[in-house]
C-alpha cells in the first residue's frame, strides 16, 4: 500500500465530517478503505489537526497536548468541588439534612456540577472523594418514614423557637410539644433535632464541671508553718517551679531547692517542659552535693510534688514532706522571695533571644548569688561564706 500523504488525509476527513460521516462514500470516492478513514477520522476528534500529521513528533506532541488538557479539566473540576462544598456547608435558611447520610454535601456537590457542566460522574467523584457506586445510590435513594417526620417535627421545633424569642431549651421543648400540640417524643429525640438545628436556649448555660483531684495525687500537712529558721544546714529546704520566657513565644522552666540555713540554692535544673523529670533532675543535684542531708521538703501543692512518684522519692531519700494551704503563697515566702530577686536583677534587665542563651543567664546568676551575692539577714555575706563559718 502506497503512503497517504497528510494533505490527502485531511481531504478525506473533511470530506467524510462534512457528507455526515459517510465512511464508506469516503473511502469509495477517495480510493482507500473503510478502516483508513474511520482511523484518520477519530484521531482527528482526538488531537485535531495534528493527529492527521504521520510524523512521530507531532503525534507525540498530539498526545502531550491531550495530557495537559486533561490535567488541566481535573484541576478546574478540583477546584470547582471545593468551592461548591464549602458554599453548600455554610449555614443556610434552609434546615439541615436528616437523613443520617455521611457524605451528603459531597453528593449533592457532584449531582450540581454534573448537571451544570455535564462533567463526568466518576471524574466529580473522585475529585469530591466519595465512591461512584455511594453516589448512585444515594442518588436513588427515597426519603424514610421517620425521616419525614423527623423535618415535620424540625419546622414546628423552629416555630415555635422562634415565637418564644429562643428561650425554651429540649426539655421545655418536649413538654410545648406534647401539651400544646399533642405530639408526644422521646427527650433525646428532641435534644438531637435541635442539635442538628444549632437551637439552645439563650437563659441558662451548662455549667463547667471543676475536676476533682484524682485519687492518686498525695498531700501533706503544713509541717513547716512558716517557720523559716533553721539552726543547721540542711535541716529545712524549700522548692518550688517558676516560668520564664524567650524570644517571641518560647517558654522555659526552672525548678530550685533553697536551704534556708544560709539562703543558698543547693540544687536546680532548667528545661523546656514543667514535668515531674525537672523536680527530680534539680534533687538528684541537691542529694548529689549533700548525700547525707534528710532534711524537711517545703512546696505548694503543684501536679509535681503531688504525685506519687515524687512521694515515693522522698520516702526513700529519708525525707519529710511539707506542703502550703491552698491559695497562700506567703507559706513558701523565701522561695518566692528568691524568684522576686532572680528575675529583678537579671531577667528583667536583659532580653533573651533563645533558650541556651537563657539558660547559660540563668546558671550564671545562681552561682553569683551563692558565691558573690551578699545578703543582710546573714550578717552581710555570701551564702558561701556563711555556711563556711558556721562549719569552722
Amino acid at each position: 500500500m502506497t503512503m497517504v500523504s497528510y494533505e490527502e488525509r485531511k481531504a478525506a476527513v473533511e470530506y467524510c465530517i462534512t457528507h455526515g460521516k459517510n465512511y464508506k462514500l469516503t473511502a469509495a470516492c477517495f480510493g482507500f478503505t473503510y478502516q483508513q478513514v474511520y482511523g484518520w477520522v477519530q484521531r482527528y476528534h482526538k488531537a485535531g489537526l495534528e493527529g492527521l500529521d504521520g510524523d512521530h513528533r507531532s503525534s507525540g506532541l498530539a498526545a502531550e497536548n491531550q495530557r495537559l488538557r486533561m490535567n488541566s479539566l481535573e484541576l478546574e473540576m478540583k477546584m470547582a468541588v471545593q468551592q461548591r462544598y464549602q458554599q453548600i456547608c455554610w449555614p443556610r435558611n434552609q434546615l439541615p439534612d436528616f437523613s443520617g447520610v455521611r457524605h451528603e454535601t459531597a453528593y449533592q456537590t457532584v449531582k450540581e456540577l454534573h448537571e451544570t457542566y455535564h462533567w463526568p460522574v466518576c471524574k466529580l467523584c473522585m475529585a469530591a472523594g466519595v465512591s461512584r457506586a455511594g453516589y448512585y445510590k444515594w442518588l436513588n435513594r427515597a426519603a424514610s418514614p421517620k425521616q419525614r417526620e423527623d423535618e415535620k417535627l424540625a419546622h414546628l421545633i423552629v416555630e415555635i423557637y422562634q415565637s418564644q424569642h429562643g428561650v425554651p431549651g429540649y426539655r421545655q421543648m418536649q413538654i410545648i410539644l406534647e401539651r400544646r400540640y399533642g405530639i408526644k417524643c422521646n427527650l433525646k429525640r428532641v435534644y438531637r433535632l435541635m442539635r442538628l438545628l444549632d437551637l439552645r436556649s439563650v437563659c441558662r448555660r451548662r455549667k463547667r464541671t471543676r475536676r476533682k483531684k484524682s485519687s492518686d495525687e498525695y498531700l501533706a500537712e503544713n509541717i513547716l508553718n512558716r517557720g523559716f529558721a533553721a539552726k543547721k544546714p540542711n535541716e529545712k529546704w524549700l522548692t518550688d517551679v517558676t516560668e520564664f520566657k524567650y524570644g517571641t513565644s518560647g517558654k522555659a522552666y526552672l525548678c530550685a531547692v533553697l536551704d534556708l540555713y544560709g539562703r543558698n540554692i543547693v540544687g536546680f535544673s532548667f528545661g523546656q517542659r514543667n514535668n515531674i523529670a525537672l523536680v527530680f533532675e534539680a534533687f538528684e543535684w541537691a542529694f548529689r552535693q549533700y548525700p547525707d542531708a534528710h532534711p524537711l521538703v517545703h512546696s505548694d501543692r503543684g501536679a509535681q510534688y503531688t504525685s506519687r512518684a515524687f512521694q515515693k522519692r522522698m520516702k526513700e531519700a529519708g525525707v519529710c514532706q511539707s506542703m502550703s494551704r491552698p491559695g497562700k503563697c506567703l507559706d513558701n515566702a523565701p522561695m518566692e522571695g528568691f524568684w522576686g530577686t532572680l528575675k529583678s536583677e537579671m531577667y528583667y534587665l536583659h532580653h533573651f533571644d533563645d533558650y541556651s542563651q537563657l539558660c547559660e543567664a540563668v546558671a550564671a546568676y545562681i552561682y553569683f548569688y551563692n558565691h558573690e551575692r551578699y545578703q543582710k539577714k546573714l550578717g552581710c555575706v555570701t551564702p558561701m561564706e556563711f555556711l563556711a563559718a558556721g562549719v569552722k
